[in-house]
């Protein structure tokens, strides 16, 4: 099972969105929009972003099939995302013979959590900036109870974007906090692993055409510059 909570937002982009893409110079070690703990995830290649896509489903997969609560999950979760070592007293016996075979003892999301991170890589494989991402926690002092990923984007990736977003689930919305970025959000990682699969399998949508130079002339399909 994947716990799964309502959210708001809206299959539309909103209103208020400002399309506002950061400068180099405006990324830091923390990367954008002034978060703690999180760090710069740019110019994805593609392969590493199927990789990761395809290593998260299999490993969420595993979770899922082993987790009866909410709670069962966020634990068992957080044993795949931080690596499955000899001396953890987090796991049970039954849970641990059905994780090793899946599951390194070294962190295998990139330090990512397990249900956003495939979405993360697959937005910066097409040209977006994440900036923060959470795949929700039970935790009362958890900053979101749902899978989520701010990011920054142009008008027309934003465009793109929005036509996967209905069909798998998702929702945007913005945080007051941070008007400036983009906000995705699933009922469950089911909804964003399912948009980060849509997004690479769409990926030509999010490269923009240059205008024709003169009549007659196709132009070539090109990937406007991230910076």
């Amino acid at each position: 099972m994947f716990p799964r909570t309502e959210v708001s937002g809206t299959v539309q982009l909103p209103a208020a969105a400002t399309y506002w893409m950061p400068k180099r110079s405006e990324i830091d070690e923390e990367g954008i929009g002034f978060f703690r703990d999180v760090w710069t995830i740019t110019d994805v290649p593609f392969g590493e972003a199927r990789s990761m896509v395809r290593e998260e489903r299999r490993l969420a997969t595993a979770v899922a099939d082993l987790a009866e609560t909410p709670e069962d999950f966020d634990r068992i979760a957080h044993v795949v995302e931080t690596g499955l070592d000899g001396d953890r007293e987090d796991v049970g016996p039954a849970e641990r013979a059905v994780l090793e075979p899946v599951v390194s003892e070294e962190p295998p999301l990139d330090g990512l959590e397990l249900g956003i991170a495939g979405l993360v890589y697959a937005l910066a494989a097409v040209g977006m900036v994440p900036a923060a991402s959470c795949r929700g926690h039970c935790d009362e002092r958890a900053w979101s109870d749902h899978p989520v990923v701010l990011f920054a984007a142009t008008r027309y990736r934003a465009q793109a974007l929005a036509g996967l977003i209905e069909p798998t689930g998702c929702r945007f919305d913005i945080d007051p906090a941070r008007p400036d970025l983009l906000l995705v959000a699933g009922r469950s990682i089911g909804d964003t692993m399912s948009l980060a699969e849509a997004i690479l399998a769409a990926r030509q949508t999010f490269i923009q055409s240059r205008p024709a130079r003169s009549r007659g002339r196709t132009a070539p399909a090109v990937q406007d510059p991230l910076f």
